[in-house]
């Protein structure tokens, strides 16, 4: 039983080849690297779900490998072992001298597997790696092309763990790198003294060069509620997760900034008028919905738009486009 269990593993390290891999399932897994995925656990969900239609019946792990521990520590399971296993669950390694594959034959004899491939994603894990792996309780199901979709599946995951952790590397620099007379210490944005300053150099360009310039205040309607019923770190891990998306969602010329404890606001320079404006707005509350899916709680949003050359005094504009935002109605975010 082990030497038949053995016969079909597979572990690959190797360049891949993309020549083996068919045109439907090379498409399917290039519309996925066209996405930006807001977490790697998304990245994650989406890239299994696609091996699980492309490769043979079975099951499609993801997992991370601890060498001290020799386990293979479960992070998300598709297909038939499904039912028996999911996150946190832990398989033993294959001893050294098995021939370098991943699992224990007996693990896989429990899970009646006859062969299987694995791929380590080339990522700065730490002590271990993450291994992207396939199960399948026939022998000869699976062949050098099912080997390289796994290994560009793999590259994919490699690029959005590591760009998740480059985005949490360049967040911490730029959080030691801050100016506290400008910015909010909480969210990294123009704090409400410098963001009034920012109003008044564009009120004043607006008056000699008429453009397209445009406030744009934003409630975090349910903010006080969300802190209330889930904690105070919930309030605030969404409150960063909407000043992040704010910091994303605005290009070079504009200015972004905490305006009070649930006020976001926006300076948005040429932006086409009212409709881009708009078009801003229904944009930020998408990408909120989809940044914050995964939260216990959800942000309620509520706006107000106005030019910016049709305000007669920066702060008196200020003050009435936050009054105007806090009696907007809201509106309920839906991930696109």
């Amino acid at each position: 039983m082990r030497a038949r269990i053995l016969a079909g593993a597979h572990v690959s390290t190797g360049a891949v080849d993309t020549d083996l891999v068919s045109a439907t399932s090379l498409s399917a897994l290039a519309r996925l690297a066209e996405r930006r995925f807001p977490s790697f656990s998304e990245a994650a969900d989406t890239v299994l779900d696609a091996l699980e239609l492309e490769l043979p019946a079975g099951s499609v792990l993801l997992g991370q490998v601890d060498w001290d521990e020799r386990e293979y520590r479960l992070m998300d399971v598709r297909g038939e072992a499904a039912g028996e296993l999911g996150p946190g669950h832990t398989l033993p390694l294959a001893a050294a001298e098995n021939g370098g594959g991943l699992l224990a034959p007996e693990t896989l004899s429990v899970l009646g597997v006859r062969s299987y491939l694995a791929v380590p994603l080339e990522t700065s894990a730490g002590g271990g790696s993450i291994t992207l792996a396939a199960l399948a309780s026939g022998t000869d199901l699976f062949n050098r092309a099912h080997l390289e979709l796994l290994a560009i599946a793999g590259r994919l995951l490699t690029y959005e763990w590591e760009t998740v952790k480059w985005r949490a590397d360049l967040r911490r620099m730029g959080e030691r790198l801050r100016d506290p007379e400008t910015t909010d210490a909480l969210t990294g944005l123009l704090n409400r003294t410098a963001f009034k300053e920012a109003l008044e150099h564009e009120w004043s360009a607006a008056g000699r060069v008429p453009g397209e310039a445009y406030l744009v205040v934003c409630r975090l309607a349910n903010l006080a509620e969300v802190g209330a019923r889930h904690g105070e770190p919930v309030a605030e891990l969404l409150l960063k997760d909407a000043a992040e998306v704010m910091g994303e969602a605005i290009r070079r010329s504009d200015h972004a900034g905490r305006l009070s404890d649930d006020l976001f606001g926006a300076l948005l320079v040429g932006c086409k008028g009212l409709p881009g404006a708009e078009a801003f707005s229904e944009r930020f509350t998408h990408a909120l919905a989809r940044a914050t899916r995964e939260r216990p709680a959800t942000l309620e949003l509520a706006w107000h738009v106005m030019a910016i050359e049709e305000i007669e005094a920066p702060v008196k504009g200020l003050a009435k486009a936050e009054k105007a935002a806090r009696k907007a109605a809201v509106v309920l975010p839906e991930a696109v």
